[in-house]
C-alpha cells in the first residue's frame, strides 16, 4: 500500500511538471502511465494487451455493453457572451458525454457486494472513475509565433541541461498544451454529463484546429481525440460590449 501511495504521488508531481511546461506529449504519457500502473501492464497500446483488457471487461461486466467508454455528443468552443473568439480570450470548451457502461457496471457492482455480504450502498460509495480532457491546437493558415515565456519563467527548467531545455523549447505548436482538466465520476450509475473547460485562446489571429483528447486513467483502449475548427479574431480589430458601455459612460460624464 505504501509503495502504491508513493508511486501515485510521484506520478501526480510529474503531471504538475508536464502542465507547467505545457507539454502535451509528456502529459499524455504520464496519464497513460497512471492507467498502466493501476491495471498492472507495461503498455497502453499493444493490441494483445488491449484485446485482453476488453475480454476481461466483457466477462466481468456483462458483455459488450460492459466495455467502458465515453460517447461524445455536442462539442463546441466559444467565448462566453460573445459572438466571436478573439485573441487571448478566456474560451470555454462545452462538451456533452455519455457513459454507456454505467448500467452494466452498476448491476455487476451490486451483485458483487451482495455476494460478499456488503450493503450495496456502502460498496458503491467508494466508486471512482477518472477521466481527462486535454486541449491543444494548431494554426491552419500559417505558422503561429513561438511563445516560450512560460518556459523562461519556469524554475523547474532552470535545473535542466541545455539539451533537455531545447526539447521543450522546440516543441511543435500542436503539442503545446492549452489545458488539461480532470473529472471524476463518483456515481457509478451516472449515464451522462455536460462539462465546461476554460482555456486561453491563441495570441495570434487566424484559423485554428483544436484537438480535444478524452483519456481514461482507469481503463485501456477507450481514449479518443476530437477536433473543432474555429476562427480567432484579432482583439484589436473588434469592439466588445463592455468597451461600448464604457464609451457611453465617458460621454455622459463629459
Amino acid at each position: 500500500m505504501e509503495y502504491r501511495q508513493r508511486t501515485g504521488l510521484l506520478l501526480e508531481a510529474a503531471l504538475r511538471v508536464a502542465g507547467s511546461v505545457r507539454s502535451y506529449r509528456l502529459y499524455k504519457t504520464i496519464v497513460e502511465c497512471v492507467t498502466m500502473f493501476k491495471i498492472g501492464t507495461t503498455t497502453a497500446s499493444d493490441e494483445k494487451i488491449l484485446s485482453w483488457f476488453k475480454d476481461v471487461m466483457q466477462k466481468n461486466y456483462g458483455g459488450p455493453e460492459g466495455i467502458p467508454r465515453i460517447d461524445v455528443g455536442d462539442i463546441n468552443i466559444e467565448t462566453p457572451d460573445e459572438d466571436e473568439i478573439a485573441t487571448d480570450d478566456t474560451c470555454k470548451l462545452q462538451i456533452e458525454m455519455k457513459r454507456p457502461h454505467a448500467e452494466n457496471f452498476t448491476k455487476q457492482k451490486i451483485a458483487m457486494a451482495q455476494k460478499q455480504g456488503i450493503p450495496p450502498q456502502v460498496a458503491l460509495q467508494t466508486f471512482r472513475e477518472g477521466w481527462w480532457i486535454i486541449i491543444r491546437c494548431k494554426k491552419l493558415d500559417g505558422n503561429a509565433p513561438v511563445d516560450n515565456e512560460h518556459l523562461q519563467k519556469n524554475p523547474i527548467l532552470a535545473s535542466l541541461d541545455i539539451g533537455s531545455k531545447k526539447i521543450f523549447e522546440s516543441e511543435v505548436e500542436e503539442n503545446r498544451l492549452l489545458n488539461a482538466w480532470p473529472f471524476i465520476v463518483s456515481s457509478i450509475a451516472q449515464k451522462s454529463g455536460k462539462f465546461n473547460v476554460s482555456f486561453k485562446a491563441p495570441s495570434a489571429p487566424g484559423k485554428y484546429k483544436f484537438y480535444i483528447d478524452i483519456k481514461s486513467q482507469e481503463f485501456l483502449g477507450c481514449d479518443q481525440v476530437f477536433t473543432v475548427e474555429k476562427d480567432i479574431i484579432d482583439k484589436a480589430l473588434i469592439e466588445r460590449k463592455e468597451m461600448e458601455e464604457e464609451e457611453v459612460k465617458d460621454k455622459k460624464t463629459k
